[in-house]
């Protein structure tokens, strides 16, 4: 088996960086709200800490900002966000910024719509998260 002093520079960093990408998408989104179900969840944090565990490898850690891959999404609709999150789509009539349709679906954060939406309308009225 190699060890890591048998990879070369280049090696290491493309090794580090599809392990970045691999725990970030499978590193469970943490807020204290889930172990206190009567306590309110505030849609526009939860929606901050989803971005950032799922989003900001390809958008820019400042939504209002052009990412590496993704374009800047503050101020995205719902519907958007549902559309492209859950079935690499775009809702009708809506012409994109990108057209690249290299973002995933990711339907496992299906429950997570409304706050991730919350999130950039927030982003977008503010012009940054």
């Amino acid at each position: 088996m190699r060890s890591s002093s048998d990879i070369g520079p280049s090696g290491r960093s493309a090794y580090s960086c599809v392990l970045a990408v691999a725990l970030l998408c499978v590193a469970p989104s943490c807020n204290d709200s889930d172990s206190d179900p009567s306590r309110p969840v505030d849609l526009v944090s939860r929606g901050a800490e989803v971005y950032k565990a799922n989003c900001v490898v390809c958008h820019h850690p400042d939504p209002a900002r052009e990412g590496s891959v993704g374009p800047a999404v503050a101020g995205s609709s719902r519907e958007l966000v549902a559309a492209r999150v859950l079935a690499r789509e775009y809702p009708a009539g809506y012409t994109p910024k990108k057209d690249s349709m290299l973002m995933p679906a990711m339907p496992f954060l299906e429950s997570e719509i409304d706050a991730l939406s919350a999130f950039l309308a927030a982003a977008g009225d503010r012009g940054q998260p």
